[in-house]
């Protein structure tokens, strides 16, 4: 059910030019080196191999630390728990939460589709809007697990350490909490990313692999703020403020660490990226 959070986090990228050609970063202190990689949650299976950089940041480290636990994601417990979220009060539909614009313009969409409305009724809309992205997504062929699922699958094989940002209800309390206040703007903005996904994928994967992000801040980025801000607070803002104190305690630890986030997360004025330097350390791009 991580559609839509993978897909916002493929357009959250900002100002990669700045940092150079390169979607993994080095960051050093004295003796204390952080590898950070820009993940994308989901890929298209000709998206493989990976950037090299990725590889090579894996071999230095000696710990890989990810968002959360994607193994307990996948398990039946927490699909419980995301189900219980997902459905309205049994006396409420979408049809009167959405505004009769916004109900409209879904019901056309999905209608292109070769969809009803009816299997969405009882839906909230955050899980709406990510059951039409993971419909969508899938139709264009991007169903393979993304970088992160990728190195989570060799740490294992490889006994690497791992270590996890949040925890799994942490992170579904997210996927919960998205759109909060803004359920018309999310069903419509999802409505307009499905529309031009196939063009989208294209070159935001062409441009995470190339570090380029110009097309990407200006297209994708000032929209979510300005049209989106409560999402852009849940999803970014709130949990780097988080994640921070605990990369930091980390890197205390004298282990090198490979850290996989998306590239939401690393980048702008709020993100890892120009946190660390603030907190005194050194970034150069780790290129092929």
């Amino acid at each position: 059910m991580k559609a839509l959070i993978a897909f916002a986090s493929l357009l959250f990228l900002f100002h990669l030019s700045l940092y150079g050609a390169s979607s993994v970063w080095k960051a050093t202190k004295g003796d204390r080196i952080l590898y950070l990689g820009g993940t994308i949650h989901i890929l298209r299976s000709g998206d493989f191999p990976l950037p090299r950089e990725f590889d090579r940041a894996f071999a230095y480290s000696d710990a890989v630390v990810f968002e959360t636990d994607l193994q307990s994601t996948i398990s039946a417990p927490f699909a419980a728990e995301m189900a219980r979220h997902m459905f309205l009060p049994p006396t409420s539909s979408l049809s009167e939460v959405l505004k009769p614009a916004t109900y409209r313009a879904m019901k056309e969409y999905l209608s292109s589709q070769g969809e009803s409305i009816l299997p969405y009724e009882r839906l909230r809309p955050w899980a709406a809007a990510t059951m039409m992205a993971q419909k969508r997504l899938a139709r264009e062929g991007i169903d393979e697990s993304g970088v992160d699922a990728y190195y989570a699958r060799r740490a294992l094989d490889e006994r690497k350490e791992p270590r996890f940002l949040e925890t799994p209800a942490e992170q579904l309390a997210v996927i919960v909490r998205m759109g909060e206040g803004e359920e018309d703007e999310l069903i419509l903005q999802t409505i307009r990313e499905m529309q031009t996904l196939s063009q989208s994928v294209e070159w935001l994967i062409r441009e995470w692999r190339e570090g380029k992000t110009v097309r990407i801040e200006r297209e994708l980025v000032d929209t979510m703020k300005s049209q989106s801000p409560n999402m852009y607070r849940e999803i970014l803002q709130k949990r780097n403020r988080t994640w921070l104190p605990k990369l930091m305690e980390w890197s205390d630890e004298g282990k090198t660490l490979f850290v996989l986030v998306g590239t939401m997360h690393l980048l702008g004025d709020e993100g890892l990226l120009s946190a660390l330097e603030k907190e005194g350390y050194s970034l150069t791009p780790l290129s092929e």
